[in-house]
């Protein structure tokens, strides 16, 4: 059947500075309403969900969210998360990708980074054990650690985590090195039939191998504003790449889509 992947990750909800619903309700009674760049995250969100709806038409829709869909701040001692309890996250994770979960017919979730979703990644496999058409890993495990599929011919594999050079003239040589290396490992350590395409994310910015290999990997955007911990790198100037992905598998082939979130309109030249 002619499958749909509509491919997200890096939401980083919980944070200030992550995906955000219109209205999060706190357990003390009150109410934490997003920001502007938030704001413009969740305009976002929902122009590419309705963007992957329309381009869906005709296919079986299949959701991969590809790791780190939550903020737990478990490991860093930051100020920029919404709240530490557990349970309102829990919520607002699933507030925000219902308008997504309610149309697909089957989503995988990807284990992401503990140091944002918890130990052994526990809010994805929590979220991903609240809904009727999650595909779980196996009777009592919900979420994955790495998924491996084939889609209507087209060999697919998704992971969260990959290497990425800081610079932006090497950043994107990334996906070539996930690509050969996923060449190497299936065919001359495992035995195996190499996959057509490789999802990885975690660096918050796009790189695609396109054709340079028999493999191709893309490493994906995010959904996700620069945190404390990016301008402690120093990286001051210009936002995260903003995006998503859809993969139309029709017969062995596939052809790959990607939204590009529109930047904000920012005066960054305020007069002094």
């Amino acid at each position: 059947m002619k499958t749909a992947i509509i491919i997200s990750s890096d939401h980083h909800i919980g944070s200030t500075l992550g995906l955000c619903p219109p209205r999060v309700e706190l357990d003390d009674g009150g109410t934490y309403l997003p920001s502007d760049v938030q704001r413009w995250l969740w305009a976002g969100w929902i122009e590419f969900i309705e963007w992957a709806r329309e381009l869906s038409k005709g296919y079986k829709p299949v959701a991969i969210f590809n790791g780190d869909l939550g903020e737990l701040a478990s490991k860093h001692k930051t100020y920029q998360i919404i709240t530490r309890n557990k349970a309102t996250i829990l919520g607002a994770v699933d507030d925000a990708i219902d308008p997504l979960m309610k149309w697909v017919d089957a989503a995988y979730f990807i284990r992401g980074t503990p140091a944002h979703v918890g130990s052994s990644s526990w809010l994805e496999e929590q979220i991903a054990g609240n809904y009727d058409n999650t595909v779980y890993q196996s009777k009592s495990i919900h979420s994955h650690y790495q998924m491996r599929r084939d889609f209507d011919g087209v060999r697919v594999a998704a992971g969260h985590h990959a290497t990425m050079g800081a610079l932006p003239w090497t950043e994107k040589d990334a996906a070539n090195k996930v690509a050969y290396r996923a060449m190497s490992d299936y065919a001359l350590k495992m035995h195996q039939k190499i996959p057509h395409l490789v999802i990885r994310s975690h660096n918050h910015r796009w790189a695609d191998s396109f054709d340079n290999y028999e493999t191709r990997a893309v490493c994906t955007a995010c959904w996700c504003a620069g945190t404390e911990y990016v301008m402690r790198l120093g990286k001051y100037d210009g936002e995260a790449d903003i995006g998503g992905v859809v993969v139309l598998c029709d017969g062995g082939k596939f052809e790959v889509e990607k939204f590009r979130h529109k930047p904000r309109k920012v005066n960054v030249w305020a007069r002094a």
